[in-house]
């Protein structure tokens, strides 16, 4: 058992809090064990100048001061910085972008990502319920006419797993869904960013972050965090469906 007495291939608590806020086209609240965070997106009508055709997403990710003890940054840093990035393709990998094209020309969505409260796997996290978000954004713009159709490609979700130490064996073992306290020790290091298809069964990867963090890891091991991240990644696809019925839209 692990240190919140889940198993190996079981994820923290989840939960996916719709309309969370009003302002914003679309809203969700994810809580995933003590991990929590804000996920918004909001419409921008116009597109960045350097894009000639189709319509845009991109997203922004910070850490609230209070998120963590003690205290951090309001500035997002480097890390913050890249992790947005990592954020941003993975939605974009969600949608056919010469599709998001209202009456006037090409779309921006914006999907910010704040941390309220950090234990481990807020990129992941904040990759799972920004994709809510923006298909509650996208699904009322297609309801109000300012989009012709739906260009969405598949749900798009993400889990962190990694191998750990335990104190029943001398090798390290394959967990999902990391807390800070496994992540902080772990040997091996992986996020999986994965799409769903409707046409087929399993999900294709979007991006896998890997890192050796006491030395190297196995093509064995490798693939045997892959299918744990995999079997993860398909709860977390149910759960999003399930807050979309939530959400009404």
């Amino acid at each position: 058992m692990r240190i919140d007495q889940r198993r190996f291939n079981q994820l923290r608590p989840l939960c996916l809090d719709t309309g969370f806020t009003a302002a914003a086209l679309g809203s969700v609240l994810i809580s995933t064990g003590k991990t929590r965070v804000l996920c918004t997106a909001s419409l921008e009508p116009k597109t960045p100048p350097w894009l000639a055709h189709g319509g845009w997403i991109t997203a922004e990710y910070a850490m609230l001061p209070g998120a963590t003890s003690p205290r951090g940054r309001r500035d997002p840093g480097g890390r913050g910085k890249e992790i947005q990035r990592l954020i941003g393709r993975s939605l974009r990998a969600a949608v056919d972008l010469a599709k998001l094209v209202g009456p006037d020309g090409g779309l921006s969505i914006i999907c910010d990502c704040d941390v309220i409260e950090a234990d481990g796997g807020t990129r992941t996290a904040s990759i799972t319920g920004a994709w809510v978000a923006l298909e509650i954004a996208i699904r009322k713009l297609v309801a109000s006419g300012q989009l012709a159709t739906h260009p969405g490609l598949g749900p798009v979700a993400a889990v962190s797993v990694g191998l750990v130490e335990t104190q029943t064996s001398e090798q390290p073992a394959a967990m999902l869904d990391l807390c800070y306290h496994e992540d902080s020790r772990a040997h091996v290091d992986l996020n999986v960013v994965m799409r769903g298809r409707a046409e087929r069964a399993r999900p294709g990867l979007v991006e896998v972050q890997g890192t050796g963090e006491r030395g190297d890891f196995s093509r064995a091991e490798l693939e045997r965090m892959l299918d744990l991240a995999e079997h993860g990644i398909l709860e977390l696809f149910a759960a999003q469906q399930a807050a979309l019925v939530d959400a009404g839209v």
